[in-house]
């Protein structure tokens, strides 16, 4: 029969979602006794009265908005921060952000010992920070490159940095003068309207990583002449290459499982692979 021993007991609990079961392992035999002590960082949320539960955390992970900062700043403003005003601040080696926040946060905590796992790059932030994606973005909001006349007309060319892994609908929709696109092979999806009506969009590279094209992604791209479809394919959105009046074959891997409906434009020869 397996055992499990203090080291591996560890690492199971871990997994645990409440600081009740953490003191209920505790209970269950002495073997399993000082197991909280044994962490370096918190693995569920802690708030003031829990937190001596886990006396030797060097490193705070922040899991949620709600989470309490124990005095470090960080621009969280719950009841119960507000009622932990006066409590001494606590010092960590370094504190790690798991809820989804703006890049301009990042920028306002960068002198601060505090990483960030969940960056969205937002209209706000295109308008404060300029169209050039910043390594730090994990996603890119929807429709942040298409709100400035400016833009549509200047935008030729993007690069999307690989620690992007999701990009919002519509992001460049009606950019007329964008010709070119590389996404990171990191994304996994691209979103409905991606390149709504990007009249000179040509050339879009299509990374493997890709498994889903949404709605409408390529509608009206009237400049298109090409496009590869990778193999990890599974699903093409409705009217995703609509009214694509140059793109004149395609090919559609095995492994797609579904495709919209009027998803071609009607003079395009489609072929399985």
């Amino acid at each position: 029969m397996c055992r499990l021993f203090g080291y591996h007991i560890m690492i199971v609990s871990k997994y645990f979602e409440d600081i009740i079961d953490f003191i209920n392992l505790e209970l269950v035999c002495k073997k399993f006794q000082g197991n909280m002590g044994k962490f370096h960082f918190n693995p569920i949320s802690l708030n003031y009265k829990t937190f001596g539960y886990f006396p030797n955390i060097e490193t705070l992970h922040l899991w949620s908005k709600e989470d309490e900062t124990f005095g470090n700043g960080f621009m969280i403003n719950t009841k119960e921060n507000r009622e932990n005003k006066g409590v001494l601040k606590k010092e960590f080696y370094r504190i790690i952000v798991w809820f989804n926040v703006d890049f301009e946060t990042v920028e306002n905590n960068k002198s601060q010992n505090i990483e960030f796992k969940n960056v969205t790059y937002t209209q706000n932030d295109r308008k404060k920070f300029g169209n050039n994606i910043p390594s730090s973005v994990t996603s890119i909001g929807d429709g942040v490159l298409v709100d400035a006349l400016i833009l549509a007309v200047s935008l030729n060319n993007v690069t999307i940095p690989s620690s992007v892994t999701s990009i919002g609908d519509g992001c460049f929709r009606q950019c007329n003068s964008l010709n070119n696109v590389t996404l990171s092979l990191s994304v996994i999806s691209i979103g409905d309207g991606y390149f709504y009506e990007c009249n000179s969009l040509h050339n879009v590279f299509i990374p493997s990583s890709v498994t889903l094209i949404g709605d409408q992604c390529f509608f009206k791209c009237v400049s298109l002449t090409g496009i590869t479809i990778p193999s990890s394919m599974k699903s093409i959105g409705d009217c995703c290459f609509k009214e694509c009046i140059n793109l004149t074959n395609v090919t559609i891997p095995s492994g797609v499982t579904s495709i919209g409906i009027q998803c071609f434009p009607l003079n395009i020869i489609v072929h399985r692979d």
